[in-house]
């Protein structure tokens, strides 16, 4: 696993959710920073994506509210890694996002 290239994200499946977060543990400089900002927006894509879909289709009211939760921690991780480089939080949030998923 490189931390010095941005990661191609397809899903936000517990796997991939994983991978990030030992991308960032191993994470130190701006450029890795930066790289896992972009990986965790392709998830906050995706999640928006699903939400929208989700509520287009009528879906159940807490399948919405669980990927609008899911999103949430995704924002705050990328949050903490952009703000700062805090990836102590980051990694916290993203381990709360993969109970969630």
């Amino acid at each position: 696993m490189n931390v010095d290239d941005i990661h191609t994200i397809e899903d936000y499946l517990p796997q991939t959710l994983r991978e990030l977060i030992e991308r960032v543990e191993k994470s130190s400089t701006f450029e890795q920073m930066i790289y896992r900002e972009s990986e965790m927006d392709e998830v906050w894509r995706l999640l928006d994506n699903d939400i929208a879909a989700s509520a287009r289709q009528g879906s159940n009211t807490r399948e919405v509210r669980n990927l609008v939760a899911l999103r949430k921690l995704i924002v705050e991780a990328h949050d903490f890694i952009g703000n700062d480089g805090n990836t102590v939080d980051a990694r916290d949030r993203l381990v709360k996002a993969v109970e969630l998923v």
